[in-house]
């Protein structure tokens, strides 16, 4: 199991640790499929654990923006934690619905800025989600 946290990310990324493969055919949930398990500790210290054949859907955003808005790039690792959190509503029972998907939504920003230089990437994609994901958090 790799073990990944802020500090190390980048060069599990760069040795090729984290193996992550196209899902086929393409589903609207689902492009890529998590090929091992991973140990992800959180920017709160909290450890979460994602599972081997995990599936998610990378960055959402409608077909007609992948131009511009890809779901995969250097902001992916972000992607798969937060669509794990939203999958798993971490942190509902405890401090709600509202809180627990604002944490997903912060630990997306904080992975992203970690992985991506892009920034004005990060914040569109972050307030996308802000303003968007509540209806796919419910589900």
């Amino acid at each position: 199991m790799i073990e990944v946290n802020l500090n190390n990310i980048k060069s599990h990324l760069k040795l090729g640790l984290i193996h992550i493969n196209m899902v086929y055919p393409i589903r609207k949930d689902a492009h890529f499929r998590v090929d091992a398990p991973i140990k992800v500790t959180l920017s709160n210290d909290a450890v979460i654990y994602i599972e081997k054949n995990f599936e998610f859907d990378g960055s959402s955003s409608p077909k007609f923006l992948w131009w511009l808005f890809p779901s995969y790039g250097n902001f992916f690792f972000a992607a798969l934690v937060h669509d794990f959190l939203y999958v798993k509503q971490y942190m509902k029972e405890e401090i709600g619905v509202k809180e627990a998907q604002k944490f997903a939504d912060n630990e997306m920003l904080a992975w992203s800025n970690k992985l991506n230089n892009n920034k004005l990437d990060n914040l569109l994609r972050f307030w996308a989600v802000r303003l968007f994901g509540k209806k796919v958090y419910k589900k």
